[in-house]
Parts: structure tokens; sequence; C-alpha cells
């Protein structure tokens, strides 16, 4: 019996002594001054850097280096730096050490509009727009036509909307970031596919990267049977006729291509 009490007693007190310790360790090392403070910006895009960053926390915040761990909030930190209009999300995270690290997701655009106002923005990988920046210019197929819609950062293009909210300009928009996301997830149309514009009728235009056709695509009835029929009239058609042998390709029909000189 008692060497059942001393073994059950063995199995509680050795773990708090190891969890009391490590809480202890922990509580102590918030008292060490930051040593530094780093940020790792992510992404495909260059609309900002670290130093953007680090100068952001820096305005808002004080310099970090030789501030007590204790005295800095990691997540009024984190907070402020998920805010800032390029970023798409951020983490913050201490080390043993004392150094505070930032890793920042930036927004990633898959396709630049220019509207009907001459107004240019960009559809990021979350369907939302965004602004363009003076400082990077991202290399993303180019929307062009007759696009009502003006920018706004409240625009979701992804959320779910009753039929009787959607305008006709919001629909375009919102197909139109169905189509570029359909492009962008595809390798050889990513790498293809330049320039789209939109006719009067809400239909879309497709120019590839060589210019030698237009496609005449439609709306987004049929997607996949479209693209794939493309590819094949590609792959069985123009690669042996030449690829300037039409001017335009209309893939509206179905099950046919229709080709003009």
């Amino acid at each position: 019996m008692i060497k059942k009490i001393a073994g059950i007693f063995f199995y509680v007190t050795i773990p708090l002594g190891v969890f009391l310790l490590l809480g202890f360790a922990v509580e102590s090392n918030r008292d060490i001054p930051c040593r530094s403070f780093t940020v790792n910006v992510r992404g495909d895009s260059y609309f900002l850097d670290s130093s953007h960053v680090i100068n952001a926390v820096y305005s808002k915040f004080g310099q970090l280096e030789g501030k007590k761990i204790r005295e800095i909030s990691l997540s009024s930190i984190e907070d402020m730096v998920s805010n800032l209009y390029f970023v798409e999300k951020s983490q913050v995270y201490r080390t043993i050490d004392g150094d505070i690290v930032v890793n920042v997701n930036q927004r990633n655009p898959v396709a630049r509009v220019i509207n009907a106002h001459n107004e240019s923005f960009y559809i990021d990988t979350r369907g939302r727009l965004m602004k363009t920046s003076d400082r990077y210019t991202a290399r993303v197929v180019i929307v062009t036509g007759h696009i009502a819609a003006r920018y706004s950062s409240n625009i979701d293009l992804f959320a779910d909307k009753d039929t009787e909210e959607i305008t006709p300009s919001s629909k375009v928009l919102m197909e139109l970031n169905e189509l570029v996301h359909y492009i962008k997830n595809n390798p050889f149309w990513d790498a293809w596919i330049d320039q789209i514009f939109v006719t009067r009728s809400g239909a879309f235009e497709l120019m590839p990267k060589n210019g030698s056709h237009v496609i005449e695509f439609g709306r987004l009835e049929n997607m996949d049977e479209k693209f794939e029929k493309l590819l094949l009239f590609y792959r069985n058609g123009l690669a042996h006729v030449g690829w300037s042998s039409y001017s335009r390709l209309n893939l509206k029909f179905k099950n046919q291509i229709v080709c003009s000189k």
C-alpha cells in the first residue's frame, strides 16, 4: 500500500515540479531585454519590404531593442502589422534569447483591372480589390474593357450573395474573378494568357502573350470545356498550321472552334 502511494506521489509531484520550473523560467525570461527585432516578408510580390514594416512598428511602439520583453505586447504588434495595407497576415513571436521575429505574408494579386473610368486596381488571391502601388507593379494578367465597377476595399468577390443583390457591374467583376483565378491556378494558361478584354455584353476575350490571335471566350458557361477544347486545338491544329494562321478563335459554340482570318 505504501509503495502504491509512493508511486502515485512520484508520478504526480515530478510533472508538477517540472511544470513549475518551466513556468518560473518563462517568467524570468520576460525580464531580459529585447536583443533584436527582425521582419521576414514573404510572397511573390514586392509591395513592401522589411524596412517598411520595421519603421511602421517603431513609429507606433518605439524602438524595441533594449526594452524588457514584458514591456512589449507581441499581440499588439501582430494586430498593427496585420492591418498594414499590403499585408495579408502576420505572425509575431519571441525566442528564448530575447529576439522578436515578425513573419509577414504579403497580399498577392492575380489580375490588374483598368476599368471604364480609367481607374486601376488589382484583384488579389482572396478575391478582394487592392490598390496599385507606386513602388511596385505586379506582372499579372491585364484586364480592360467595359468594366463599370469601381474600386472599393469592402468588395469580397468570393462572398456568397443573394441574386437580387448582384448588380450587372458586380456580376461582371465576380465572373472576372472566377476566370482569372482559373487561369492563375493552371500553369499553362497562367504562362500563356496575357490580357483579358470585357465586351459591352459582359463576355470575355483573351489575348495570348505572343499576340497572334484573339480568343472569343464568351461568358463562363462550360469554362472547363472551353479551355480543354482550346488546348486540344493548340496541340492538334495551330501547332501544325502556324500560330498566326487565324486572327480570332471563337469558343462560344459547343464542341467546335470557329476560326477567322
